[in-house]
């Protein structure tokens, strides 16, 4: 057996192993051996461990999605109310029009592009943590003028507020929880972003049914401050300070991220973090020049990083990504959402209209917890056709249930004082929106934010995120304020029908184009991405490098495996391997 010979003799006690040396160096080696073995046992630590400290950077984010769930799903609390549809307060003296209102509804959404390019720009030299925090305060200043509103030009301007909060929340966000997590449990984190946001919906949902909107108003206005002392205890991510030359940070973070480990037990994933940094931080000359030395050129300007984002490693997931969010606009769900209060009652359901919006808000935060668990198992491109395809037939059974029982021309923005002739059968279109509602907070919301944190290079991944993000509130901007006047257009059933078809189309695209990222490392999906020859069709991710938890159940299955033969692979020297 080469340099290691045994003998092994049954006993009644069991196996006796004696180990004979035939080289005088052999005990030196096995020495040196036995003891990195015992620092190696010293500096693992147990898997909880190893995965809280992420869970817990990621929760004190989570509070910013919280905020940002509560932002987007105001409006729907407040435009019934003062439009004297649901619950206006005796003593209230602001109204909408059905103009006002759809103003209302959608002015936040054309502020958030703003904050996602401002995002862009000055996460790089703020860093993730600093943005992070100071988001918080336009977001403090805006619901407070909420609550104290005395005019709609005073609502008008804190939904600015509001919605330049909210974009400048979605870079930071997204490329802070991309860059502290292991491949492993990427998924399962991230997607914990949606359980944020639907639960700031359903809070907001509850609070404007069991009280007033300018209570919740108030109500809203601690979570910010909240989320900013929180964000005070969690460490700035390892791959931003290695950009900053900032290695002993570093390595401190990721030391912190990994379950308050000493330096060694992460010395290989920061040696793997750095070369990846220093891969990175290359220009496009010393990238084709395969040069190995740190890049000595100046740094890139932000035209320079504007047009890098025309190279097809950053334009591929740009389009992947934009399209994606293109069709969860479409769904349905989005557009609909500040008028659920009215079309519940223009469909007759039997359950009261303000609670029937608490459920979907309700249902959404339990798909998304569904999310959470099963994509780790199911993986990202199986949720988003399985949720694709379920929304597209919900619209498209809502549109014919309503073409077979409405009269011609029926909006929801109509006086309906009486709907006896549809509740009846108000159960079959409650059951389709509850079903819309759960399978868009499945896969098709959550799963493109979570592509977002893993497609771009790092070097180009906060302009990219910023643009992307921006562009996708502009998305929301055309679906949210273009709904009154689709609906006019087309009547309640036609513009549900409408987002059924572009549903169809969408699953379609999510079909043959959408790659499956989960279990990839971040290098991975990079040069997946960078492969200029890889056809668009061509949506497998080779995995490279495996996760440090399989190389782990590899290597103990193969010690077992040893064992069996008798063999005590421990002692192996490198020579007989």
């Amino acid at each position: 057996m080469g340099k290691t010979a045994y003998t092994i003799n049954g006993s009644t006690n069991g196996r006796d192993e004696k180990k004979v040396r035939t080289d005088d160096k052999m005990p030196t080696r096995l020495d040196g051996n036995d003891k990195q073995q015992q620092q190696q046992q010293q500096q693992e630590v147990s898997a909880f461990r190893r995965i809280l400290p992420q869970i817990l950077a990621s929760t004190a984010k989570n509070f910013l999605l919280l905020d940002l769930g509560m932002a987007v799903a105001f409006p729907t609390i407040v435009i019934p109310a003062l439009r004297g549809i649901k619950n206006r307060a005796p003593d209230e003296f602001l109204h909408f029009t059905p103009q006002q209102a759809s103003w209302f509804g959608s002015i936040a959404y054309i502020c958030q592009p703003v904050g996602s390019v401002l995002s862009g720009i000055i996460l790089e030299p703020l860093g993730r943590k600093r943005s992070m925090i100071l988001v918080n305060i336009p977001h403090i200043i805006g619901w407070f003028m909420l609550h104290f509103a005395g005019s709609l030009e005073e609502m008008y301007t804190a939904a600015i507020l509001l919605g330049l909060g909210v974009g400048f929340m979605e870079a930071p966000i997204v490329t802070y929880v991309g860059e502290i997590c292991q491949p492993s449990i990427r998924g399962i984190l991230t997607s914990c972003a949606g359980v944020a946001v639907m639960l700031g919906f359903f809070m907001v949902y509850l609070l404007g049914t069991v009280t007033t909107w300018r209570t919740t108003a108030a109500i809203c206005g601690v979570i910010p401050i909240a989320t900013m002392i929180a964000i005070c205890f969690v460490p700035e991510t390892p791959m931003w300070l290695l950009s900053k030359n900032r290695a002993d940070d570093a390595l401190k973070s990721l030391q912190w991220l990994r379950g308050w480990v000493s330096p060694k037990a992460v010395e290989q994933e920061f040696q793997e973090m750095k070369r990846y940094s220093l891969h990175s931080a290359k220009c496009a000359i010393c990238e084709k020049s395969g040069s190995t030395t740190t890049c000595q050129h100046p740094p890139l300007t932000e035209w320079t990083k504007l047009k890098e984002l025309t190279r097809k490693r950053n334009l591929r997931p740009f389009v992947l990504v934009m399209l994606f969010f293109v069709f969860g606009q479409l769904s349905g769900l989005t557009g609909m959402r500040p008028y659920l209060v009215q079309i519940f009652q223009a469909y007759g359901v039997p359950l009261d209209a303000n609670w029937a919006t608490v459920s979907t808000g309700l249902l959404g935060l339990i798909a998304n917890i569904v999310c959470m668990v099963s994509i780790k198992f199911v993986g990202k491109r199986r949720l988003a056709i399985t949720s694709m395809a379920v929304t597209a037939l919900s619209c498209i059974s809502l549109s014919i249930y309503a073409f077979n029982t409405f009269p011609a021309g029926w909006t929801s923005f109509d006086n309906h004082p009486g709907t006896s002739h549809v509740t009846s059968m108000g159960y079959i279109p409650m059951v389709l929106f509850f079903m819309l509602a759960f399978f868009t907070s499945v896969g098709v919301l959550p799963v493109p934010w979570i592509l977002l944190s893993e497609v771009f290079p790092f070097r180009n991944r906060s302009l990219a995120c910023g643009i992307t993000a921006a562009l996708h509130y502009v998305m929301s901007f055309v679906t949210t304020k273009t709904y009154f006047n689709l609906e006019s257009a087309l009547s309640l059933p036609g513009v549900i029908l409408f987002y059924g078809v572009m549903g169809m189309v969408g699953l379609a695209f999510v079909y043959f184009f959408l790659p499956e990222t989960e279990k990839r490392t971040l290098e991975d999906i990079e040069l997946y991405f960078s492969d200029n020859k890889r056809k668009l069709t061509d949506i497998y991710i080779p995995r490279r490098n495996r996760d440090e938890e399989m190389v782990a159940v590899v290597s103990k299955l193969a010690e077992k495996a040893m064992e069996k033969q008798g063999i005590d692979n421990a002692v192996f020297t490198e020579g007989d391997k």
